[in-house]
């Protein structure tokens, strides 16, 4: 069979639902094949015109080869899918739940566990070494209880690579071999995996040579070198690295979500190598970091803690630098229309705004413009900050009368520009009031003129210097856009549901009260209406 004419597995991942599985496709074979095959394969049968394959960020079209798409045989042959909703035509598939990395695992059901499992094989160990020592453990196994079939084999294959030989099986002859094996298949078929075959296939025979390894040690952790570079693996070691290619994948991506062995001790020892960050940094040449140290608490209150080390903060250059550059540019705008040199005055005030400007932007990243919590006499927050258990350094008593007093508000520094914000809040709605009454209720309204056009452009082109009444426009065009897409959406799919009986009559009578609205609206507002259902939304733009 010509390389040309050679069927490849393509692994196709579905990561809205937690699934994965695999379609055969030749190389000669579109991109419209491969959905088809998709179709038979993955639960739920999507058609095949709904369906998005997405390789190395992009989308694949339905005319592309697979063997353009993927020139190297070698090649890891993984292709995303995105499926509509309304192409499934059996119903989406059931997401598989996942435990969160941060609380324990909790089985739904027991799983019988078989008796104890040689889960790995130590690289100092003789070749006619019982694998079946239970002292050949490895204990960093152990959380990987129902891939222990899997962590065997893998063990098996790391052994096979480095010696050459064959080990005895006493897993698959023993008793407990197929409940272990059972295991490990219902661990992977719970999150659509299929159990791959290469794991059940036997060691070809021994030959002589081959590659040679050996154990060495980086940073605390072990690894393989090789030593013969230019030698060539025997057989049996290929079939060996095979193996390892494969549980290297399970074990990487589905080891922390195997339940852990009833019968295995909770704690495990592992040996964590620790770093000085000081040290890497001295090695490239920069300064080292000073950390604050913490107080501690002393019984003897002479003992005063050592003075903290200086806290590094980070300036945030984005925070001061935007406003300065919108200030900047203000102001040269300002000062190309109007010249200093022959009105002073006007110079003056300019600059006594570009100061108070440049304050306030100052005073926003100091964090002076944030309300200021005040502590209130109160037995809810003297008990809120003293807690149970740690007894009040000076209990002070209450007053025995105080005057009712009205609740304070707090006051920031923004607090004397609310008629500002209420001013250019309401120029940032310019007309849109009004032309959401036109387009809400389809009245018979004139084509806006010219000069209300150059108008309202040149109000826009002013308000564009302040960034906040721009956004807040912008942010209201976008609820607008939404809300007519969202109608456009109703009336398509009330028209694609006509001949269907079991629709509600509500939704059926909400359809007709759209339909009659976009047929009573203006000329222009229709159009208005066609240029936003076929544009990106206004701030994309």
């Amino acid at each position: 069979m010509s390389a040309h004419d050679a069927t490849v597995d393509i692994r196709i991942e579905l990561p809205t639902h937690s699934r994965s599985f695999s379609v055969q496709a030749g190389r000669l074979s579109t991109i419209r094949d491969v959905k088809s095959a998709i179709t038979t394969v993955c639960p739920g049968s999507p058609r095949a015109d709904g369906q998005r394959l997405i390789h190395k960020g992009r989308f694949v079209h339905d005319d592309e080869i697979v063997g353009e798409i993927w020139k190297n045989l070698d090649e890891a042959h993984v292709l995303h899918l995105s499926v509509h909703p309304s192409a499934w035509t059996n119903g989406p598939p059931a997401s598989l739940s996942s435990p969160s990395p941060t609380a324990p695992y909790t089985a739904a059901a027991p799983m019988a566990t078989p008796g104890v499992l040689p889960l790995s094989v130590p690289y100092s160990v003789p070749v006619t070494a019982p694998v079946a020592n239970a002292a050949m453990a490895n204990a960093s196994m152990l959380p990987y209880s129902t891939l222990g079939y899997v962590c065997y084999k893998h063990a098996r294959a790391i052994h096979v690579l480095m010696h050459g030989t064959h080990l005895d099986d006493p897993v698959n002859n023993g008793d407990n071999g197929g409940a272990w094996r059972a295991a490990a298949v219902e661990m992977l078929g719970q999150h659509g995996w299929a159990w791959p075959t290469l794991l059940d296939e036997d060691y070809p025979a021994l030959t002589q040579g081959g590659l040679k390894y050996e154990r060495t040690t980086v940073d605390g952790l072990s690894y393989l070198s090789l030593t013969n570079p230019g030698a060539e693996p025997t057989p049996v070691q290929t079939h060996a690295l095979k193996v390892l290619s494969v549980t290297f994948t399970i074990l990487s991506t589905l080891g922390l979500y195997a339940a852990p062995d009833p019968t295995s001790p909770a704690y495990v020892a592992q040996n964590i190598v620790t770093t000085n960050l000081n040290e890497h940094l001295q090695r490239l040449g920069l300064p080292a970091l000073r950390f604050g140290q913490i107080p501690l608490r002393h019984l003897n209150m002479n003992n005063v803690a050592p003075a903290q080390a200086v806290e590094m903060r980070a300036i945030p250059l984005r925070a001061v630098l935007v406003p300065f550059l919108m200030v900047t540019f203000r102001t040269i705008l300002l000062f190309y229309f109007f010249g200093p040199t022959k009105r002073p005055f006007f110079a003056f005030l300019v600059m006594a705004w570009i100061l108070y400007e440049a304050w306030g932007a100052i005073r926003l990243v100091l964090g002076y413009d944030r309300p200021r919590d005040r502590p209130q006499a109160g037995g809810a927050e003297a008990a809120a900050a003293h807690p149970a258990g740690q007894p009040q350094a000076q209990p002070q008593a209450a007053p025995a009368q105080q005057p009712h007093r009205a609740p304070r508000r707090p006051r920031g520094a923004n607090a004397n520009r609310s008629a500002m914000q209420s001013f250019l809040a309401g120029l940032s709605n310019l007309n849109l009031r009004r032309e959401d009454s036109i387009i809400d209720t389809g009245a018979n309204v004139p084509r806006p003129s010219i000069s209300h056009k150059v108008k309202t452009f040149v109000v826009l082109i002013l308000l564009t210097l302040y960034p906040a009444v721009w956004d807040h426009r912008r942010a209201a065009l976008r609820r607008r856009e939404g809300r007519l897409r969202t109608e456009q959406n109703a009336r398509e799919a009330a028209r694609s549901a006509e001949g269907e009986q079991d629709r509600a009559d509500a939704d059926a009578e909400r359809a007709r009260l759209l339909e009659r609205l976009a047929n009573r609206r203006p000329a222009w507002v229709k159009g208005y209406v066609e240029r936003v259902l076929t544009t990106d939304w206004a701030d994309e733009l």
